[in-house]
């Protein structure tokens, strides 16, 4: 969902994201590029006063960003989960409408890692995704994050049926730490984002066109650490 990321990012360019229906947002970006930090900005921007937020990945992040804008608050609406397997996220997803604070923002990181199972496998993990954001009152945002190069050939095509929106990141070649950040989103003109990351994991962010819209990295059999 375009919103949670300009919460995180801050506006560019003169597109409003309010403009535009929201959709669920696919991140992605290579090992290193920072989806996790991004994904987590996300989370945590808003401060005290943003929506609760359920974080899904299959190993704990090396840290939490400074997305809080340091509010203490922001951590108490934060919930980390880390399901091992697609059977303990499936399950996890599960029990979204039953809880007693359903949250209105769930994210995905590390999506390469649940998808198994053959070809259908990614569009079987997206319908589950979208079903488990549609079940608590209202409708929870979903972003989710995958590593690329994808885990396997077709894998993005099929993704992109599910979420319509993209926010794609792509490292400075040549310059460690920066990461350029374009937007797409359905009927609205791509927008673009500078990130750079501190010595402590920390992202300043800065205004900046979107980068490119080759997609040279669609297929393949991506593997690498998680961002």
């Amino acid at each position: 969902m375009a919103a949670a990321l300009e919460r995180a990012l801050g506006p560019a360019g003169s597109e409003a994201a309010a403009s535009v229906p929201e959709s669920p947002l696919l991140v992605l970006g290579p090992a290193g590029s920072g989806r996790t930090a991004l994904l987590l900005r996300a989370a945590l921007a808003g401060g005290g006063d943003g929506p609760r937020a359920l974080f899904l990945a299959p190993s704990p992040p090396s840290r939490l960003p400074d997305g809080g804008g340091g509010d203490p608050r922001a951590l108490q609406r934060l919930e980390l989960r880390y399901p091992p397997t697609m059977a303990a996220l499936a399950q996890e997803l599960g029990a979204m409408a039953a809880r007693a604070q359903p949250p209105g923002l769930l994210l995905l990181d590390g999506l390469e890692h649940y998808i198994q199972g053959g070809p259908s496998a990614p569009a079987r993990l997206a319908a589950l995704l979208l079903e488990a954001s549609r079940a608590p009152r209202p409708p929870a945002q979903l972003l989710a994050a995958l590593r690329l190069p994808p885990p396997g050939p077709r894998v993005l095509p099929v993704l992109r049926r599910y979420f319509p929106a993209e926010c794609r990141l792509r490292p400075t070649p040549g310059i460690p730490l920066k990461v350029n950040v374009r937007l797409v989103l359905p009927g609205a003109a791509p927008r673009g984002w500078r990130l750079s990351f501190g010595p402590h994991g920390e992202l300043h962010v800065t205004p900046g066109p979107g980068d490119g819209d080759g997609d040279e990295d669609e297929d393949g059999d991506g593997s690498g650490d998680e961002a």
